[in-house]
């Protein structure tokens, strides 16, 4: 398992060699680190020293080994594996805690990123289709054959309770000229219509006014 520091850990954008993406999740260390909001969190699994965090009368932990597990109360409400995880967890809310995304990686720190949405009622909680349109819009025109592309959740718009999603190309040679390219989408949360597409410079413009 990969067990590399990766240093970017803000949720602002950060820019290298002229091209601007959202900063990767940690990569799983022996040093744990948390970043958490009244919205969202990132932090590193440690199988050795679990850690719950809460979220209204939520809870959830994931374990290093990438098994996540929601709780109300004493009653565990979820539980499901994040595949292949081998970087920290990225867990972001919609305003009434009522829809959620978590974003990890299978290879560490540049990749490959995968989010997965789920909507609770009560103590049921149902996986949803939010983000397979606007991945498959973004590929249709941006895709690297050798490595694929990540998507990442970056937080839940207060006005119209969509879900805002950064896709991009791996920031890697091998991806040709593509690399490095990163769009963002306001998607529908139940459905993952599209409902507005950002160019990477009017997602800058975006997330200034609209920090997670």
């Amino acid at each position: 398992m990969n067990r590399r520091v990766f240093a970017a850990v803000s949720l602002l954008l950060a820019c290298v060699s002229g091209m601007c993406q959202l900063p990767a999740p940690t990569a799983i260390s022996d040093f744990g680190y948390t970043s958490c909001s009244h919205s969202s969190c990132l932090f590193v699994p440690d199988d050795q020293h679990p850690k719950t965090y809460r979220q209204g009368d939520l809870s959830y932990t994931v374990t290093e080994s990438g098994k996540f597990t929601l709780s109300r109360g004493q009653k565990v409400i979820l539980s499901t594996p994040l595949k292949d995880l081998s970087a920290s967890v990225f867990v972001v809310w919609s305003e009434r805690n009522d829809w959620f995304a978590i974003t990890w990686s299978d290879g560490g720190a540049i990749g490959n990123f995968h989010t997965r949405v789920f909507h609770i009622a009560g103590n049921k909680v149902n996986e949803a289709e939010s983000v397979k349109t606007a991945f498959s819009d973004f590929r249709v025109r941006h895709w690297c054959k050798a490595r694929g592309d990540n998507v990442q959740a970056y937080g839940w718009d207060e006005k119209t309770g969509s879900l805002v999603l950064v896709t991009s190309v791996y920031p890697t040679g091998d991806c040709g000229k593509d690399l490095g390219h990163t769009e963002a989408y306001l998607v529908q949360p139940t459905d993952g219509a599209i409902l507005r597409h950002l160019s990477l410079r009017e997602f800058n413009v975006y997330a200034k006014s609209h920090p997670q």
